[in-house]
């Protein structure tokens, strides 16, 4: 292969994966899960979001893309969580945690906080079985 079309074929090759995986995770959402998430969002008086990692940075992203819609949202560093950030959250919010492994020990006191303060914990994990998980309210398989 030319060295000049090399990057060109590498982006397409790049687009066709992350194509192929966004479909794949569109089949493993409950409709019904999903509906219930967007209903809480839509009803949230403030939202939140949390993760480490990849997760932190999509959580990040989440949270923008929520202030874009004029949904008032924040990213709150699961270090800062638990040194006041989470005075943010309050009864009748949503708390979006994103873990892959839904073990992340960063996240496990935010739980447990939204579950005092009557917040909404929508969780998005590939381990349906996880900590986070069995303690969500709403969990979006990823």
């Amino acid at each position: 292969m030319d060295n000049e079309k090399k990057p060109w074929e590498m982006a397409r090759q790049a687009f066709r994966i992350e194509s192929e995986a966004i479909i794949a995770a569109l089949d493993r959402i409950p409709e019904a899960e999903f509906m219930r998430a967007v209903q809480a969002l839509a009803h949230a008086e403030r939202i939140a979001a949390s993760g480490c990692g990849h997760s932190g940075i999509a959580c990040m992203h989440f949270a923008h893309l929520m202030c874009c819609i004029e949904r008032s949202a924040r990213f709150i560093s699961p270090a800062e969580a638990v040194h006041g950030a989470m005075g943010y959250v309050k009864s009748g919010d949503v708390m979006l945690l994103a873990s892959r492994g839904g073990k992340t020990k960063e996240l496990l006191p935010i739980l447990e906080i939204c579950r005092r303060k009557g917040a909404t914990v929508i969780a998005v994990t590939e381990n349906l079985a996880s900590p986070l998980a069995e303690g969500a309210d709403i969990v979006i398989p990823m």
